[in-house]
């Protein structure tokens, strides 16, 4: 649902929030498959249908990362039509794997590597001064749950830039790096 704008008082508010909710409540029911969707999941073991929401909800997440970035990448996905949510299992197994799937990890990879190719660019001179006027221009018209996005992201990068120099320290014989 679209974000609610800013009424003048909380009666605006609750009448824009139903309105919206009655809006999507048209959309959804308008859907021919939700009720499939519905009657399938009800049929799902109980126990199951975490994981397979899991599932549901990775795959929806990579589909709008792949039509955010397909013309960068160059790669596009369709539905498997021959897919399974479940795999067979000959004695014992203790649930799904919790790593990533390496088709996300790839994708990710070949966009982040697009961006980082570009960083030496950043500091050439002549081009630093317009990188910083345009990153403060963006940051300053970013919502504050995405600048924390970012200061997060800058921080967990810091942090993989310290294990990486680390590593390599520790592999020439160096110890740790200070």
């Amino acid at each position: 649902m679209p974000a609610v704008k800013d009424p003048e008082t909380p009666l605006e508010t609750l009448l824009e929030l139903l309105t919206r909710a009655r809006e999507f409540a048209a959309e959804i029911a308008g859907d021919p498959l939700l009720e499939r969707i519905l009657a399938a999941f009800e049929r799902l073991p109980v126990p199951d249908r975490e994981t397979i929401l899991e599932v549901i909800e990775r795959d929806a997440t990579w589909c709008r990362i792949v039509e955010q970035t397909s013309d960068t990448t160059g790669i596009t996905v369709r539905p498997n039509p021959q897919a399974s949510l479940y795999v067979q299992i000959m004695g014992s197994a203790n649930g799904p794997p919790a790593q990533p799937l390496r088709r996300d990890i790839d994708v990710i990879r070949f966009g982040i590597a697009q961006f980082v190719a570009m960083v030496p660019l950043f500091f050439q001179k002549g081009v630093h001064a317009h990188w910083t006027a345009s990153a403060r221009e963006l940051i300053a018209e970013s919502a504050p749950e995405h600048r924390e996005q970012v200061a997060q992201l800058c921080r967990e990068v810091l942090a993989l830039i310290d294990e990486a120099s680390d590593t390599r320290a520790r592999a020439v014989g160096g110890g740790h790096r200070t």
